[in-house]
């Protein structure tokens, strides 16, 4: 597809670029984005986070890859969607903008809250969190250094599809100082561990929000397939 972007061409595994005074051992515990039960939440997103680069191959076949959890670029079977994305606005503090499946960030300003419903037949499986952005250019656009900021939910209660907004949002974690330099034409695995699991309920909320304090990243979830590449956040289970 002529408008897609630039995509996958080395199959090597490599660490993403990182924010100076940070080193790549610190990478190590990135990802409080989706809150898991006490019990699993720092294991689930202790995993190092990685990135895929981009290169000169416009083919959708050559879609940025995770070797470990997505070795052919595509999303494998049981792969898990957001159950919506919400957008709020630091500007607009008590307008609640319509949810969908389409995510937006801008400086001090826009932030995009994030749910996912794991389901109960993931017990005893492993979740892993992956952020795909290596598809085409109207599916996604960036501009700024890339720097986003994670936060996760605490499970106390979570966004509310088209009702939740900045000042009601739900309650969040501090920011991880050493988030992954966020760029298109990659992927990145924020993290895998034990899917999070309550008895008796029939699927187990999960969520968190990225922000940004200079950089505008907006894209439009995919699950690739017939040409395409995955883009946004999904869950693979494993």
């Amino acid at each position: 597809m002529s408008s897609c972007r630039a995509l996958y061409l080395h199959q090597s595994f490599i660490s993403p670029p990182q924010r100076s005074g940070t080193s790549s051992s610190s990478h190590q515990n990135i990802s409080l984005l989706f809150k898991m039960k006490t019990t699993t939440l720092f294991t689930l997103f202790a995993s190092s986070v990685v990135a895929i680069p981009a290169a000169l191959a416009p083919r959708a076949s050559q879609c940025p890859t995770i070797p470990q959890i997505a070795p052919t670029g595509q999303l494998p079977p049981g792969t898990l969607n957001p159950t919506f994305l919400q957008p709020i606005s630091q500007k607009n503090p008590n307008k609640a903008f319509p949810a969908g499946q389409s995510a937006i960030v801008t400086p001090h300003d826009k932030c995009t809250l994030t749910k996912f419903d794991i389901p109960a037949s993931a017990q005893n499986k492993t979740c892993s969190l992956a952020l795909f952005l290596g598809g085409c250019q109207q599916d996604q656009s960036e501009k700024g250094p890339g720097n986003i900021i994670f936060q996760g939910n605490l499970g106390i209660r979570f966004p509310v599809a088209g009702q939740t907004t900045w000042n009601n949002q739900p309650p969040l974690a501090p920011p991880f100082a050493d988030a992954p330099i966020i760029k298109l034409g990659n992927a990145y695995r924020l993290g895998g561990g034990p899917c999070d699991y309550t008895p008796g309920q029939d699927f187990t909320s999960v969520g968190g929000s990225i922000c940004s304090n200079d950089t505008t990243l907006s894209f439009n979830q995919n699950n690739g397939g017939r040409g395409k590449c995955p883009v946004g956040f999904h869950i693979i289970i494993e």
